[in-house]
């Protein structure tokens, strides 16, 4: 009896003993929550507007490999789990960007075509695997803001950074205009001040705050995911590895003294009516449209170029000729202009013609005829800025093989307008600017209607013919963007124009509202307000790379079907031009030229020519499907870069790639680039005389003659698989249009030495390159600050050991084909190895990151918010495991006691 009554009592106390450690457990886990909240409660701005969650507002496009879904974002994805591939990288933790692959297994693996804007700027997958950030860095270097408003709200020159440690006290201070700002400004101002932007929220300006706000409206509107952006930040990369001038890019050097006029370019000016000497630029070969390699017309290889006697304005087409795989200079005969019959315009007192013909393609028929695409232009004077009315033409072209073995056009047939920029839908252009556009366009510039002068270009030309694998014929053109996406103010308010990360983007927003913008002249020390040039060329920027389906006969096409831009540089540049694509296995490359001062960032361009003297470059894109899809190569569109200035007889433009035919395994995978050299209209023979530069007819005389625009050496570019390129050190002689394996190298003509690069009396020419580049600077002393030693490339010949550029030859000292091998001057070569595979993936090299990066995602996949830290994430997942764990036990005390 006794026992039983002290077990009851020992029970009894044991039950209360229970039920105090159970209040006690719950007290610690309210406790912990509280305290959790508390964590989390500072105050914030809201740093993402939530136009999805996680994978909503998103259209699938594939099926997923992990447990979230892959989609292709449309507009905007507010996921910061997205693992996405940015141009730049983002600083925030929690977002997944840019890396050489990333993993995607716990977010949503994203094709964001036009912009995760809510998590990483602008993004664009290319399919990732790894949770680590890449920055791309980007240099606006020796750009001077000012800003007699809030010189500290002024945007600053982006870093080669993305470390937030710079802007802790700005990511701590609270938004006091956060009322004026929307929610959507708002978050992306947190974003970009964490990736470590160098302004004040305290202190933004209306005009500031004005442009943040219209952001959400203009950055959210449907785009079209089948046209890939040219963005501001490969702009800004561009110019930056022109300024470099980085070897992957950088075109060699040649010899000034080597280059020749070319010979079957003194002929009869069909404008003149005249024996003249010509400038030749624009040029391009009769090739087969599916291969693209250079036909075989009855042992002849041809090419049509453009032509035309120095300082008369005439720009017309003629037709060349040579031998079937040959390279000699000397062997190019000239058949005659192809479009006889010109006639001026006398009214408008100006050395005008009516009609021109401008670059295009063109490409053998069975028949034995040549089928010709071109631009047909006109000068017309009652637009705003009396520009040229270009539009697509075609023409047929009768042959004949003369007895004595010379050619001539027998007859020019089917000439016609093929296509203006009208679509089916509109009188208007919907997917292209057509020219009654342009000239009615009555543009608003704050607030009212302006003329921009020369700013705002039209563009209709350089149609490049194109066959795919079945027979279809598609037509690739520089064009400006129609109704769908058209020039505008607005468009400097769409964050998707821009790429790069938050950061970039707020402050290259802010340098193009900023009409006190200014960067100093390299001359006279002075400091150019260019901001408003800047704003003023975003407004208008819309160049664009079309697409057309052709129908209709052969030799009488029409137009079946008009496509979007495949190019878009809407914002970013109103010219990239002569569009060439290039066929690689299953994979398609384009090509085209661009002058960098036809672009908006004026700051960028400047630098370019401050640094090189010219701003000329290549850029590039791949995809497997014709019409849409395309990457740009190298990560940011950059193939080729100038390395001198355009004034030297070496300056070179009009870049055009085509296949190559030889079997050396040395030139697998790779592309000849073709060019014009020396800039039109004499430019070449200026010299300094009294601080001024002149054309004197003696002085010419006496140093051989005129040097006129002529074709330059052609030389190598390899194109990878894995969609990087490189220029190699391979040269041949001028005008070579056909690779062979009877093709030679020529190992006199390219150097490594920038002082062999220019006639004596060019350096140093106080020349106005506005009259070549339209940019208005001069230059004194335009040697290049950086020269450019041309090297060999990793991969070459598998096996073998390469010299100095030369297989198989030796090499003489100073020179390309030097003490060297495979194109390095005086450097010891090594055998070449074949191109290296994207780099695999590789694990965090600190553990304790990818831990707390891990546990940030689980707890918060949002972006950090204002004043919050990485500490302070950790301390709020601990806090909830433990009130978790607390809450765990308590229910198995529960049932325990129960049990009892």
């Amino acid at each position: 009896m006794l026992r039983n009554n002290y077990f009851g009592e020992t029970k009894t106390h044991y039950k209360l003993y229970k039920c105090g450690k159970n209040w006690a457990v719950m007290g610690i886990s309210l406790f912990s929550l509280g305290l959790g909240m508390l964590v989390t409660s500072q105050p914030v701005s809201a740093d993402v507007t939530a136009t999805s969650t996680s994978s909503s507002a998103v259209r699938t496009d594939a099926i997923s490999e992990s447990s979230s879904s892959a989609a292709k974002a449309e507009t905007t994805s507010a996921s910061s789990s997205s693992a996405v591939k940015a141009e730049t990288t983002s600083a925030s933790s929690s977002s997944a960007v840019k890396a050489e692959t990333t993993s995607a297994s716990s977010s949503s693996a994203v094709e964001a075509e036009t912009a995760a804007i809510t998590t990483a700027g602008v993004a664009n997958n290319d399919s990732q695997t790894s949770a680590e950030v890449t920055a791309d860095s980007t240099s606006t270097s020796q750009v001077v803001t000012n800003n007699s408003n809030n010189q500290n709200n002024t945007a600053q020159p982006a870093g080669n950074s993305t470390s937030t440690t710079q802007s802790t006290n700005q990511a701590n201070s609270q938004i006091s205009n956060q009322g004026q700002l929307n929610q959507f400004a708002t978050g992306f101002v947190n974003r970009a001040i964490s990736e470590g932007a160098n302004v004040d929220p305290n202190n933004f300006t209306q005009a500031q705050i004005d442009a943040l706000n219209k952001l959400e409206k203009y950055s959210i509107t449907k785009k079209n995911t089948d046209t890939t952006q040219f963005t501001y930040y490969q702009f800004q990369q561009t110019a930056d590895k022109l300024a470099e001038v980085d070897p992957q890019y950088a075109i060699p050097y040649f010899k000034a003294d080597q280059i020749q006029n070319l010979p079957a370019a003194t002929a009869k000016d069909g404008q003149i009516g005249k024996v003249a000497n010509m400038d030749i630029w624009d040029s391009w070969p009769v090739q087969d449209p599916t291969t693209g390699e250079i036909s075989n017309w009855n042992g002849k290889q041809l090419v049509i170029a453009m032509m035309g006697t120095p300082n008369a304005n005439s720009n017309h087409l003629y037709l060349l000729y040579n031998d079937y795989g040959g390279d000699n200079f000397a062997g190019w005969k000239n058949a005659g202009d192809i479009f006889a019959g010109y006639h001026g315009d006398k009214k408008t007192g100006l050395e005008i013609f009516d009609d021109q013909e401008w670059s295009g393609s063109a490409y053998p028929l069975n028949d034995g005829s040549i089928q010709l695409f071109y631009t047909h232009s006109n000068y017309e004077t009652k637009t705003i800025n009396h520009q040229n009315h270009q539009r697509i033409a075609t023409a047929n072209l009768k042959m004949k093989l003369n007895t004595d073995g010379t050619i001539s056009i027998a007859s020019v047939d089917n000439d016609h307008t093929l296509f203006e920029g009208k679509d089916n839908a509109s009188a208007n252009g919907t997917h292209y600017q057509t020219f009654d556009q342009w000239a009615h366009n009555v543009t608003m510039f704050d607030g009212h209607q302006e003329d921009f002068g020369g700013a705002d270009n039209f563009a209709m030309r350089d149609p490049h013919i194109v066959k795919d694998s079945q027979g279809n014929r598609y037509l690739v053109f520089e064009a400006s963007t129609g109704d769908d996406d058209y020039q505008s103010e607005d468009q400097i308010y769409d964050l998707r124009n821009y790429g790069g990360n938050a950061k970039f983007q707020l402050e290259s927003l802010f340098n193009l509202i900023n009409n006190d913008y200014s960067v100093m002249d390299k001359v006279t020390g002075k400091m150019i307000k260019i901001g408003r040039d800047m704003r003023v060329r975003a407004s208008q920027a819309n160049a664009a790379i079309g697409i057309i389906k052709l129908g209709g006969t052969e030799n009488n096409p029409t137009v079946a079907e008009v496509y979007d831009p495949i190019i878009s540089a809407v914002m970013v540049s109103d010219e990239i031009e002569r569009p060439d694509i290039v066929k690689i296995g299953d994979t398609y490359y384009l090509f085209a030229a661009s002058r960098l001062n036809r672009g908006t960032n004026d700051a960028a361009w400047r630098k370019a020519n401050d640094k090189v003297g010219d701003n000329v470059v290549t850029l590039g894109w791949y995809s497997k499907d014709l019409t849409k899809g395309f990457k740009p190569l190298n990560g940011n569109g950059v193939v080729l870069t100038s390395t001198v200035p355009a004034n030297w007889r070496t300056a070179t433009y009009s870049y055009y790639a085509v296949p190559t035919r030889s079997t050396d395994p040395r030139f697998k995978n790779t592309v000849l680039i073709t060019a014009y050299m020396t800039n039109r209209n004499r430019v070449a023979d200026y010299r300094n005389k009294d601080g001024k530069a002149v054309l004197d007819p003696d002085f010419i005389q006496e140093n051989n003659g005129e040097h006129n625009s002529t074709w330059a050496p052609s030389f190598l570019l390899r194109v990878n698989p894995d969609g990087t390129t490189r220029v190699l050190p391979y040269v041949t002689n001028q005008g070579v249009w056909d690779f062979n394996n009877a093709t030679k190298l020529n190992t006199n003509i390219m150097t490594a030495k920038a002082d062999e690069a220019y006639l004596p009396w060019e350096k140093g020419v106080p020349f106005d390159n506005g009259s070549i580049l339209g940019s208005g600077q001069y230059w004194v002393d335009s040697m290049p600050s950086d020269p450019y030693i041309p090297t060999a490339p990793t991969a070459g010949t598998p096996g073998t050991t390469g010299t100095a550029g030369t297989p198989g030859t030796t090499g003489t000292a100073g020179t390309p084909g030097t003490a060297g091998t495979a194109g390095t001057p005086g450097t010891a070569g090594t055998a070449e190895t074949a191109p290296t595979e994207p780099s695999k993936p590789t694990t965090p090299t600190n553990p304790v990151q990818a831990v707390q990066a891990a546990v940030t995602n689980f707890v918060d996949p949002q972006l950090p918010q204002t004043g919050a830290t990485d500490q302070q994430h950790i301390t709020l997942s601990g806090l909830l495991l433990l009130a978790m764990s607390s809450l765990l036990g308590l229910f198995r005390m529960t049932k325990r006691q129960r049990k009892e």
